[in-house]
Order: structure tokens, then C-alpha cells, then sequence
């Protein structure tokens, strides 16, 4: 399958980004664009790739590498929704704190940054095809996907982490 020529032409904005203190959560909407003349196919998976490095926090809906020693019952492309050319599309996320997390994407299991203020980006993933190729000779199973997919991060905005209670724990909220 040939694929398509769309450097550059996904664009990524955040358009709101409220919290909320009881229970607590960010309550985000981004928009996705295709600014290209061919459609494009956004990834649609539904976990959350958490990264943080200091005040900077990235929320990825993008495909990455598996954690080392992650063990999944066999690989699976990434499940996709067509952008047409010229198209948009806006995605709401809700993030409860502490955010559960999944470990085959993730070193951690839950996010839980200390309360404060971060500026907080959302990473796409996306492809010119609807599918990866099969894996090469000798190559894992991801690296089809890793190789098929580009990404695109929105510019950062700054929001709080709100109060909340540590995993486990009851009462305050």
C-alpha cells in the first residue's frame, strides 16, 4: 500500500482546558485538522500515553513502543478513524486524578502528579494509509506501526493539577 506525502499537514490545538475540583479531573477539547489535499488516518486508541518531565506534561493518543517486559496476548495494529482532506474533528478527554494507566504503554500505572500547575500538550498519531504493512523479516511486531505512523503535538497550554487523594485513599476529594 503506497502511502500518501502529508508532512506537516496535521495540526493539533487545544481548545478548552478547565478543571475540575470534585471529583478531581481536567476536562480537555482538542481539535484535530487536515490540512493536506488526501485523507489521513487518525489513530483511535483509547489508551493514554502519560509523560511527564518536569512542568511539562504530554497526553498521548499517538501509538508508541511497548514498555520492556510488557507481555500482550499478540500485537495489534492500532484502531484508526479516516480524516478527510481539509477535515477536523474535536475529542473531549476527561482526566480523573490520580489517572489509572495502562503498563504496556506506560512505566507507571496511575499518573499522579503533585498538584500545581503544568503546561500540557496532546500528541496524534496518524498515517497517510488506513494500515500498516505486515512486520519485516526479523523485525518485531510493532515496528510496522512505529514506522507507518507520524505525530503531531499540539502547541502547550497551562493548567492546575487540582487537590486529590492519593490512590486508595478515601474521604477527600
Amino acid at each position: 500500500m503506497a502511502s500518501v506525502p502529508i508532512a506537516g499537514a496535521v495540526l493539533v490545538s487545544i481548545v478548552s482546558a478547565n478543571v475540575r475540583e470534585s471529583p478531581p479531573a481536567w476536562l480537555l477539547d482538542y481539535e484535530v485538522r487536515n490540512e493536506s489535499s488526501a485523507a489521513v488516518w487518525l489513530v483511535v486508541d483509547e489508551s493514554l500515553g502519560f509523560r511527564r518531565e518536569g512542568s511539562r506534561i504530554e497526553l498521548s493518543y499517538a501509538r508508541g513502543p511497548m514498555q520492556a517486559g510488557a507481555q500482550p496476548f499478540g500485537y495489534f495494529d492500532p484502531e484508526v478513524a479516516e480524516l478527510p482532506a481539509g477535515g477536523s474533528v474535536r475529542r473531549h478527554l476527561e482526566i480523573p486524578w490520580p489517572s489509572p494507566l495502562s503498563t504496556l504503554w506506560n512505566e507507571q500505572r496511575t499518573a499522579a502528579p503533585p498538584p500545581g500547575e503544568y503546561e500540557v500538550s496532546v500528541r496524534i498519531g496518524y498515517a497517510g494509509t488506513p494500515s500498516p504493512e505486515p512486520p519485516r523479516d526479523g523485525e518485531s511486531v510493532e515496528a510496522p506501526v512505529l514506522r507507518w505512523q507520524r505525530t503531531a503535538e499540539s502547541p502547550p497550554v497551562r493548567i492546575a493539577v487540582p487537590a486529590y487523594a492519593p490512590s486508595g485513599e478515601r474521604g477527600r476529594e
